[in-house]
């Protein structure tokens, strides 16, 4: 992490504070919320709503970048984390979630235009390893946050967790507030979206992360409720557990990255899924804890391929300024992640382990298409449009 920048450091601060205090409840929230009487299918339905917020964010936030400095927007988006999680601790019922998670949704849709700031600081020959190093502070942070909250909320219950995660949230903001700004606007770049038509390899791209992220987020939201569900895992062992799955996402996240750079995405994204399939398929079948802390780990590839979609899917954005191609790419993410949720739902419901079976096939169905399907390779950018991307 030395070769990284001041203000790339202090990214990494604040994404780790934010992780420490979104990770305290992250997988203990949908326990909560039906704990406060929500159903099965109603964990899903709030989920959804979360990242549905996010999704319809995305193309805002990229607009803004046409008429703000990418500083402004970051900043004041990452405040918002502060009242959502007063939101949660003030909720008397899982109705009262509600205007915390759309806060929630909100903050995060300065994603495309981190992920730009990003990318303009990174070396060119390294933007899938920098931008999976710098995004892996996030599980990383999530390592320890889990055990936290799991005891805090064992011992004093979930609302002191939620005024703690705010205390962190205020951190994490400051942190970012003291960045450097970057000169960039988009509106500098013009652009047209019959260009996003012409772009095939983008096209390719999103086609297969759109499955995949179906994949993920049918699950991963479920890991924890089915622990609890099935097997009657309290608050306490639910932490450990989700500390298990962000020390595996941290140690995976860098790795794909790393397979992406030397190797190529295709090869990294199957490393991802064979990981989040050996995972998914270990928590199913899994007799003890052991096994299902094994399981919990390898479930780490859950965020790593979300995030390895985040180092490579760049290099594909051709004439399509950086804020706009990573917005158009989340936006349409958004489908998956939020369906996936409301399917997740409808099958946690039908049986606790329908969403994993779900999982378990689609990634062994990606893993064989990534193996045989072999398209004409993507044009690797030349020195002069690679410098040509970064200015804008």
């Amino acid at each position: 992490m030395s070769h990284l920048d001041r203000d790339l450091k202090l990214l990494v601060v604040a994404i780790v504070l934010y992780a420490l205090g979104v990770g305290m409840y992250l997988q203990l929230i949908f326990v909560y919320a039906m704990d406060l009487g929500a159903s099965r299918f109603t964990i899903g339905w709030l989920n959804a709503v979360m990242l549905g917020t996010m999704a319809v964010c995305y193309i805002p936030g990229a607009w803004a970048t046409n008429h703000f400095r990418l500083k402004t927007i970051m900043v004041a988006t990452w405040w918002l984390t502060v009242p959502a999680a007063v939101c949660f601790a003030l909720a008397p019922s899982w109705p009262w979630l509600l205007p915390g998670l759309v806060l929630s949704g909100i903050s995060n849709a300065n994603n495309p235009v981190l992920k730009a700031f990003i990318c303009l600081r990174c070396d060119p020959t390294r933007v899938a390893r920098d931008l999976t190093l710098v995004f892996g502070a996030y599980p990383a942070g999530l390592v320890v946050a889990p055990l936290a909250g799991g005891f805090i909320a064992a011992r004093y219950g979930m609302p002191a967790v939620f005024w703690l995660s705010a205390l962190l949230y205020v951190l994490s903001a400051t942190a970012t507030s003291l960045i450097h700004d970057e000169p960039y606007s988009a509106g500098d770049k013009p652009w047209a979206f019959a260009d996003v038509r012409r772009n095939r390899a983008f096209r390719r791209y999103v086609l297969f992360f759109l499955v995949g992220f179906l994949a993920v987020y049918v699950g991963q939201p479920f890991l924890n409720p089915y622990l609890a569900q099935v097997h009657a895992q309290g608050y306490a062992a639910l932490g450990v557990f989700a500390a298990l799955a962000a020390l595996g996402a941290a140690l995976l996240t860098p790795l794909g990255g790393r397979i992406a750079d030397l190797r190529g995405p295709r090869v990294g994204a199957v490393v991802m899924l064979a990981l989040l399939l050996a995972g998914t398929l270990l928590l199913l079948g899994g007799p003890s804890w052991t096994f299902w802390a094994l399981a919990m780990f390898l479930c780490g590839g859950y965020d790593a391929f979300r995030l390895l979609a985040t180092g490579i899917v760049g290099r594909s954005f051709g004439a399509i300024p950086l804020p706009w191609g990573f917005a158009l790419f989340d936006t349409m993410m958004g489908l998956p992640m939020a369906g996936g949720a409301i399917l997740g739902g409808l099958l946690f419901r039908t049986g606790a382990t329908l969403p994993f079976v779900f999982v378990a096939g689609v990634a062994a169905v990606l893993i064989v298409v990534l193996l045989v399907w072999r398209p004409a390779p993507l044009k690797r950018a030349t020195p002069v449009e690679a410098a040509r991307l970064r200015s804008g």
